[in-house]
């Protein structure tokens, strides 16, 4: 009995110890790493570690941690995937077998090195904390592009900067060679990092990348400060609500409303539409597109004072005025003058510039665009080159989302909200390339709530807040009507649609006014005369129309509208 159970210890040690030795052949190992790193004159690295990996029986991938800005990972030997993080980047290699395997992994890092102005500072990390395996032989070649005097310093997770003592160094035509002593082995989520003083000038800096990003975010944040300062102080009103309103207001011209409404220049084009559906004048345009104005009545004193002198200024040289003439082009100026003399101190006394307030946002994104385009083009000679046409088009990107926060109070809504989109999505791509993702997205919300906020002008008086109401209240008026309630309106004024139609081409819904007339038969316009085919719907003469507005504004058509003309013509012959 003694004997049996003597022989039953003896084949459970026996045992264990197989089970022992078989799962330490099991494990995973690094039986030799070298870490070569080559270290040009910008300060940028390239590293590549050739490493020996005994693979176990139960493991099909290997991932390790290699630096969080690593750029061009190839790798060779096996297939790689890779998962980017903000500590660092994890590299799986796949698909392994049991046995040994030759591995080699290469990467560039943009910057090593820092700049205290009187030294500069080498540093690397060779090895990150989580190398999930024990290392039996490290060797490290660090090539320099030129030679030194100082010692490199090594540090380690386990030993600190003991490690040196146990590592063979050498120097030698600018490059360190260093290896740990066989009898040493390095644990799991073991980590080295290798650091060096250099003098001032060793490494040229003048196209490392991201050296103004700090700076370039603190110009960020002061100018997104003072721009609501700005606001607040200078140009913070009540909000401008609609008011229900049937009639434009009373005594207005639809030239105006550019400037009552939103600050913008006044409109002679649209002035002079409004004073032919008053009866005052008659326009007349040709086959080959030349506008002219025949005066029907003299103006008066029923009228502005600023109106009847542009309207005498366009017939000072007798009852015609062609709108190439001399006297067009001196009128549309003494309109912009005397309408903006007229309605400033009665609408805007008091506000600040509006103008300025956008320059300051779009400067703020000026600075964020700066940042991110340093940081995210390569450190190469030319970069500047490059880094100053993209930080103004960033610039440019944040005045067209600007307008965009606008868009439905302007004349050319579809293609300033094409270009604002394109804006933002400019800004998104620069601040995902620079490393700015959630500063991009705060100055876009910034630059829409900037274009928001001054679509209405400045700081409004009170009798200016209420000239808004009514015309936003006329512009929902006109939007909002069904268009059996227009064919009512017809019936009692058969010039209905002609006479409203100025003010809603002010307010940039022309041609949705015109729609609710597609269907309806028009009188003959008595204020137009067009030579050629008249057009008796409203989406026939507003077509019209909108060729009449460019050559009264002195505006080329659109180049698609053009080429469909003439590729009519063509059909034609």
């Amino acid at each position: 009995m003694r004997r049996m159970l003597c022989a039953f210890l003896l084949a459970l040690a026996l045992l264990s110890l197989s089970v022992g030795s078989v799962s330490a052949d099991e494990a995973t190992t690094v039986t030799a790493l070298e870490t070569q790193c080559t270290v040009a004159r910008d300060g940028s690295c390239t590293v590549t570690l050739n490493f020996t990996l005994r693979v176990g029986a139960d493991s099909t991938e290997f991932s390790f941690p290699i630096a969080p800005g690593a750029e061009e990972i190839a790798v060779t030997g096996a297939s790689r995937t890779v998962q980017r993080g903000e500590k660092y980047t994890i590299v799986t290699l796949t698909p392994l077998s049991a046995g040994t395997f030759e591995l080699s992994v290469s990467y560039h890092l943009t910057q090593t090195v820092t700049d205290e102005g009187s030294a500069q500072t080498f540093r690397l990390v060779l090895l990150y904390p989580d190398w999930p395996c024990t290392i039996e032989t490290y060797r490290l070649t660090l090539a320099l592009p030129a030679e030194f005097e100082t010692l490199p310093a090594f540090q380690s997770e386990y030993y600190g900067d003991l490690i040196e003592n146990y590592m063979e160094v050498q120097i030698a035509d600018g490059t360190v060679r260093a290896e740990l002593n066989r009898t040493q082995t390095l644990r799991d989520h073991e980590g080295i990092t290798v650091s060096l003083d250099l003098p001032a000038n060793y490494f040229d800096l003048r196209f490392l990348a991201g050296k103004t990003v700090a700076t370039d975010r603190l110009l960020f944040g002061m100018l997104l400060v003072l721009s609501l300062l700005y606001w607040l102080v200078f140009l913070r009103g009540r909000p401008v609500l609609p008011k229900r309103q049937a009639m434009p207001p009373e005594g207005g011209n639809a030239g105006e409303v550019p400037y009552v409404l939103c600050g913008r220049k006044p409109d002679l084009a649209l002035m002079v539409v409004q004073w032919a559906t008053l009866g005052y004048l008659t326009i007349h345009r040709s086959r080959k597109g030349r506008i002219w104005l025949t005066c029907e009545i003299d103006m008066g004193n029923e009228r502005k004072a600023e109106e009847v002198a542009v309207f005498r200024a366009l017939f000072s040289h007798g009852a015609q005025c062609d709108v190439r003439s001399a006297e067009y082009l001196r009128a549309r100026q003494l309109a912009a003058e005397r309408v903006t003399a007229y309605w400033k101190p009665r609408i805007f006394r008091g506000s600040g510039s509006t103008l300025l307030l956008r320059v300051i946002a779009a400067a703020a994104g000026l600075a964020l665009c700066l940042a991110c385009f340093d940081a995210s083009v390569p450190p190469e000679h030319w970069r500047w080159f490059l880094i100053v046409p993209l930080t103004l088009l960033g610039g440019l990107a944040c005045w067209l989302i600007q307008r965009l926060g606008g868009c439905l109070l302007r004349r050319h809504a579809v293609r300033t909200i094409a270009l604002g989109l394109a804006g933002i999505v400019f800004l998104l791509i620069a601040g995902r390339q620079g490393g700015q993702g959630f500063l991009s997205f705060v100055c876009i919300l910034f630059q829409l709530l900037i274009g928001f906020s001054v679509r209405c002008g400045g700081q409004r008086t009170r009798p200016g807040s209420a000239q808004a109401s009514e015309l936003l209240g006329f512009r929902r008026y006109l939007l909002s009507t069904p268009a059996s309630a227009f064919r009512k309106l017809m019936l009692a004024d058969p010039q209905y649609y002609y006479r409203n139609l100025p003010y809603a081409e002010a307010l940039c819904i022309g041609k949705l006014f015109s729609g609710s007339f597609d269907r309806n038969r028009l009188d003959d316009c008595d204020w137009l005369d067009w030579e050629g085919k008249p057009r008796n719907t409203a989406a026939g003469f507003y077509a019209r129309f909108s060729r009449l507005m460019l050559g009264l504004r002195g505006e080329r058509e659109p180049l698609l509208l053009r080429m469909t003309k003439r590729a009519r013509k063509g059909g034609r012959r």
